[in-house]
This record gives C-alpha cells, sequence and structure tokens, in this order.
C-alpha cells in the first residue's frame, strides 16, 4: 500500500513523498517552487492525478494566501487564485458553509474571512472581493506594563488558530491574550463578531486546539506554558465572557528528560485527538535539543553543549478518563525530528507524519494499542530533503 504526503515550510520548495508500507520507506515524488515561508498547506480535492490545496505564505508585513494545484503525472504545479493578508498568517479554514476560508494572522492579530468559490470541476477559488477582518481587543493593554505575563512574546493579539464547530462559531486560540476568542458571523455570513471567549490562565500562551468529536469538550495546548488546558462546552449556555477552565486538568508535556526550570527555552507545537479511538490526545514539543541556544545562563550552555543530546524532540501521549476531564498517565514517544512543527494524523488515524523544521526530516509512525498509544515508527526520510519544515499533510 502507498499514500502520498506533501510537506512544506521556510523553504523554497513543496515536496511530495510516498510512503510505501511494504517496504517501509518514504521516498522523494517530486519538487515543486513554494511561494515564501509556506507553512500551512490544506489539501481541498482530488481529481485523477490532480491535487488541489490552499496554502498560505507566512510573511512578516503582509503574507499571502493562495489556491493551488500539482498535476502529478505531468509533474506541474499552478497557483490558481490569490490574495494578499496582515503581516504572518499562520492558519486557515474552509467553512463548512464553503462560502469562505477564516484566517488567523498572527502579527497581524486578525481574524479573517475571505470570499471563496468553487467551480464545477470542485476547484476551489479566492473570489476577487474584500475580505472581512477583525482585530479582537489586547486585554492586557490596560495593564501597567501593557503586555502578557512572558513579556518578549505577549505584547499583542497573535492569533494562532481557527475552527468550527457545529453551530458555525468560529474558535480561535490567541497566544498574546491568553484567550481562544468565540466569533460569531452575521446573518450576512460575511461579518463576524466577539460572542465571548475561553479564559486560560495567564502566560499560557494559547497556540492550538482540538474539539473532541461530540465538542463537548476543547483542548487547548499553551505553547509558553507547555500544558493542555481543557474547557467543558456542554456547561455553557452558549458563548460567553471569560468561560474558565476544567479545575486541576493541566498536564504539562515536557518530557521527563528536561528539568522544570529549563523547559522556558522550548515550546509546544501541535495536538491532535484521535478520529476514531476516544480519551488520547498526542502533543508535541520542540526545541529540546537547542536549550543551550536558547538559555541566557552561561553555566546552562556549557553543560549543554557537553551533554549528550537527544535524537529529537518528543511527542507526549495523554490519555484520558472517560468523561475526558482528567488525566491518567502521560506517556512520550521520542522521535529522531528536531524542533517537531508539523505533525498530522492519516484520515483513518493508523500513521503519524512529524516534521522536523531544523533537521531530521520527516517521519511516520503506526498507531496501535487499544487506547492508540502505541507508536511504531515504519519509515523515516532525513537526506535528500530540504529543511525548514514546517507543515506535512496526506494527499
Amino acid at each position: 500500500m502507498q499514500h502520498k504526503l506533501l510537506v512544506s515550510g521556510d523553504r523554497a520548495s513543496f515536496t511530495t513523498l510516498s510512503l510505501d508500507l511494504t517496504k517501509k520507506e518514504l521516498n522523494i515524488l517530486a519538487e515543486y517552487p513554494a511561494p515564501y515561508n509556506a507553512s500551512w498547506v490544506e489539501p481541498v480535492s482530488s481529481q485523477g492525478s490532480i491535487d488541489r490545496s490552499i496554502g498560505l505564505s507566512e510573511g512578516d508585513e503582509s503574507g499571502l494566501l493562495y489556491t493551488f494545484e500539482i498535476d502529478h503525472n505531468a509533474k506541474t504545479y499552478s497557483i490558481t487564485s490569490q490574495q494578499a493578508t496582515l503581516g504572518a498568517p499562520g492558519h486557515f479554514i474552509t467553512l463548512c458553509d464553503g462560502s469562505a476560508l477564516a484566517l488567523a494572522t498572527y502579527l497581524g492579530g486578525s481574524i479573517a474571512l475571505y470570499p471563496i468559490t468553487t467551480t464545477k470541476q470542485k476547484q476551489l477559488l479566492l473570489k476577487d472581493t474584500p475580505r472581512t477582518e477583525l482585530l479582537p481587543p489586547f486585554p492586557y493593554a490596560s495593564s501597567a506594563d501593557r503586555h502578557g505575563p512572558i513579556k518578549s512574546r505577549q505584547r499583542q493579539c497573535h492569533i494562532h488558530q481557527i475552527l468550527e464547530d457545529n453551530k458555525g462559531l468560529l474558535y480561535a486560540p490567541d497566544l498574546g491574550s491568553d484567550r481562544v476568542w468565540i466569533l460569531r458571523r452575521a446573518t450576512d455570513g460575511m461579518d463576524l463578531e466577539i460572542a465571548g471567549w475561553l479564559q486560560c490562565p495567564p502566560g499560557t500562551g494559547a497556540r492550538h486546539a482540538v474539539f473532541t468529536p461530540d465538542e463537548e469538550l476543547i483542548y487547548v495546548i499553551g505553547e509558553l506554558s507547555h500544558t493542555v488546558i481543557a474547557f467543558d462546552l456542554s456547561a455553557c449556555d452558549g458563548p460567553a465572557e471569560g468561560i474558565q477552565p476544567i479545575p486541576g486538568f493541566a498536564p504539562n508535556i515536557i518530557p521527563p528528560s528536561v528539568q522544570p526550570f529549563h523547559a522556558s527555552s522550548m515550546d509546544s507545537a501541535e495536538i491532535c485527538i484521535h478520529p476514531s479511538i476516544p480519551n488520547v490526545l498526542y502533543v508535541s514539543n520542540r526545541w529540546e535539543r537547542h536549550i543551550a541556544l536558547h538559555d541566557t545562563n552561561p553555566v546552562v550552555r556549557v553543560a549543554f553543549r557537553d551533554a549528550q543530546l537527544p535524537p529529537g524532540d518528543a511527542v507526549a501521549i495523554i490519555l484520558l478518563s472517560d468523561d475526558g476531564k482528567q488525566v491518567q498517565k502521560i506517556k512520550h514517544v521520542r522521535t529522531n525530528v528536531d524542533v517537531i512543527r508539523g505533525m498530522r494524523l492519516s484520515g483513518d488515524g493508523r500513521y503519524v507524519v512529524v516534521a522536523g523544521q531544523e533537521g531530521g526530516g520527516v517521519e511516520v509512525y503506526e498507531i496501535s494499542g487499544e487506547r492508540g498509544d502505541a507508536w511504531t515508527k515504519v519509515a523515516g526520510l532525513a537526506e535528500g530533503v530540504e529543511g525548514g519544515i514546517k507543515h506535512a499533510v496526506w494527499l
């Protein structure tokens, strides 16, 4: 059996890979020119040898949202539509009603809606019409210091992700404000208003979130705190201001190989929930091999320079209680990729791909066990693939 993957990031190209499960090999299929810092891609549709996707270019002062297609047989690539964005777009989704893309801008600090259309050939295109843009208020602006607890990272809103629930509400984790904004669309579908927010503990740095399949719970990973925060949405009578997390639920994902006082030199990255096995979360760490580089203490720098570094970053596997509101056990899987920035489960939940921004290439693990807590490496590719990988998707 073979699968195809696409990896992208702060690099000159999109790379398509083949995963041969019989031979347990990852191989490069082709390279295609990519826009600047193509840090997020989502597949849209497939038709014969053609895969259609949406991507973004994580600019600084301005970014780019675009649609593109790859013809694997002809080995051709083309951008089919595009629109400029505010600085450093980080994530987007296609709204369930197919009317627009919802985009999170990290440096722009906004949530935006970009109208789209779909052709008869199932080709998604950005409309040449103005976007809707909402900039949430920065809650720490009224404090004496005008910044959050992590001064260097929390000076403005930094929207990192967008999710949509089955009621059409949007949820936007905001690393700068320690909130997950809840947004409501107007009746015409193209205006946004803040309907409330989930309040994370100060210094959490909300990065990404996942719903349980029934959408009664939402789990949020704090990039800065390295903790997973949980909210019981079933206990809320709709959106409200300052919804509080489940008390006592804050598992830390830092592996036991790292002393707690070194955790500030690391970041947390992706959070995934298994599509069919209940009550298990996968959350990735990054920068463990670079603690000495990020720590300002010269003693720490010398100690880590002489220490045996791990081969790569670790993924935390969090096993939950039946109701999903308590942590039963935390395990760690040690990978060989350096700075996990991309982690994505296959649609059936049988495999997971992890990619290293700073090295180690791409690895694929098989997920097994009654609780989905056994990871077995089935293939890896470290040589010949360009670095800077920030994202990997299954085609």
